[in-house]
């Protein structure tokens, strides 16, 4: 009560890890990060754009294109800067996005093209505050999927993966998939696959907080 009545605890949404099994939020140091083997699915989006037709992004998590709010590149990589301000069109629903530029883009990974999904990345989320980007969230607590993606509304994330890709390579959207390694989040209570999701929690400023502790230390040293 007393932090909070100094302005040091306030409430606000912010991007946690969700264990979606135990249907709670956890600590950094619940979330057990694993090597696994997965894919890796390049994915053409429609441009609104004269004379050109589609930019394709690489991602490991297809499910979540129905939350993705943009498409960003680098803005000094010569594949894309005349993209920059135009839009695309999100696959499967059609949804038209910008093209937004950031230097947080890695021009070597993947295509060089990021789909940006604000509620379901902290990057992702971090750039849409940025940017100005709307959120979209697309699941339910427990990891279904809910009515943004009304082609998969109630079921789990993991199987709309492999469905989508069907349905992606059906319609002409899916490039190809590649095996990919990747560092993946599981929960240490019930080692579900930990879901990044916005959620209303309580939050305590730290800047003030931590600054006596961090002087001790460096006049320690």
């Amino acid at each position: 009560i007393d932090l909070y009545k100094k302005g040091k605890i306030y409430r606000g949404k912010r991007m946690i890890n969700w264990d979606v099994k135990a249907k709670t939020a956890l600590s950094d140091e619940e979330v057990i990060h694993k090597e696994v083997n997965g894919k890796m699915y390049h994915i053409r989006y429609q441009l609104d754009v004269p004379g050109e037709e589609f930019i394709t992004i690489a991602t490991v998590r297809p499910e979540t294109i129905f939350g993705d709010t943009a498409v960003c590149v680098h803005p000094k990589d010569p594949r894309y800067t005349h993209l920059i301000g135009k839009h695309a069109f999100v696959p499967m629903i059609n949804r038209r996005i910008p093209i937004i530029a950031d230097d947080y883009i890695e021009i070597e990974f993947g295509t060089g093209a990021l789909k940006v999904t604000p509620a379901h990345d902290i990057n992702d989320f971090q750039l849409g505050q940025k940017h100005g980007l709307e959120v979209i969230d697309t699941m339910n607590d427990d990891g279904t999927m809910n009515d943004a993606a009304p082609m998969y509304i109630g079921k789990d994330r993991i199987e709309v993966r492999k469905i989508i890709a069907k349905d992606l390579e059906a319609s002409g959207n899916l490039v190809k998939i590649e095996d990919y390694v990747n560092q993946v989040g599981f929960s240490e209570r019930t080692d579900a696959v930990v879901e990044p999701r916005l959620s209303l929690q309580w939050w305590v400023d730290m800047k003030q907080l931590s600054a006596p502790a961090l002087e001790k230390v460096m006049s320690d040293e």
